[in-house]
């Protein structure tokens, strides 16, 4: 791919950034039929949602759903940014590595290296403060969802979302998209799709789910105390800010 072919931010693109495994696609689900009363799943996905660091795809549908796990840039010119607990994050990404890349670490090994932000992309409290701290900056707005709030209360969060995009939805619409959003849902398309998830790669586990339990607080009953511990003091500052303390 050439450096002229990566997607250029536009000036009505709406932005869906996050570190990942934080809960993107539920987002994304979630957003897309917001935003253009149309069901995407695994098969079309890439033909309705850019990510930022390919090439662009043609003839998508307007405004531009941009999805990204950068940290803050400012030529996003509208964001949601959605943020999870990384006492979970860690544990769904391990996972995700198991299924994509052949991951041979234990969990233990694996989480050293996501403390020491040997995991792409880079520290986690890192990634979050760059965009908590210009989330001002932001032109055409800024808005932070959380991923346990969005999973607890998924209509009331898809309110504020609508609001920010200054966008009118009957109560079915969003009951609708609430619905296909779902873990459950996701989960099915999966069954029938699993080609556009596993992909062509020998080290995908074909046998691993990629939409997995999608709980809160799973960590509580993974983490080790003294993981719980050195998280809570790596990432106090973030994790306070966030009111994850």
């Amino acid at each position: 791919m050439s450096a002229n072919r990566i997607y250029t931010c536009q000036e009505d693109d709406i932005c869906l950034v996050a570190y990942p495994k934080s809960g993107n696609n539920f987002l994304l689900f979630l957003v897309a039929m917001l935003l253009y009363r149309k069901k995407m799943d695994w098969a079309t996905k890439g033909e309705m949602i850019q990510n930022v660091s390919s090439e662009p795809i043609e003839n998508l549908p307007n405004p531009h759903l941009v999805w990204s796990h950068d940290r803050y840039d400012p030529s996003y010119p509208k964001v949601i940014y959605l943020v999870r607990d990384p006492r979970d994050v860690v544990i769904s990404y391990y996972h995700h590595f198991r299924k994509y890349y052949g991951e041979s670490r234990d969990f233990d090994k694996f989480f050293e290296a996501f403390m020491e932000g040997d995991v792409g992309p880079g520290m986690w409290d890192a990634s979050i403060e760059s965009w908590l701290d210009n989330q001002e900056k932001v032109k055409n707005g800024f808005l932070l969802v959380k991923y346990e709030e969005l999973l607890e209360n998924t209509s009331k969060e898809a309110k504020r979302i609508i609001s920010f995009l200054n966008l009118d939805r009957s109560e079915q619409e969003i009951n609708e998209a609430v619905n296909w959003a779902s873990f459950d849902n996701m989960k099915t398309l999966e069954q029938k799709q699993q080609t556009h998830l596993n992909g062509p790669s020998p080290l995908v586990n074909q046998n691993m789910p990629f939409v997995r339990e999608g709980k809160a607080n799973n960590w509580k009953s993974v983490l080790s105390n003294e993981q719980q511990q050195q998280i809570n003091q790596a990432f106090d500052t973030t994790l306070s800010r966030l009111g994850y303390k």
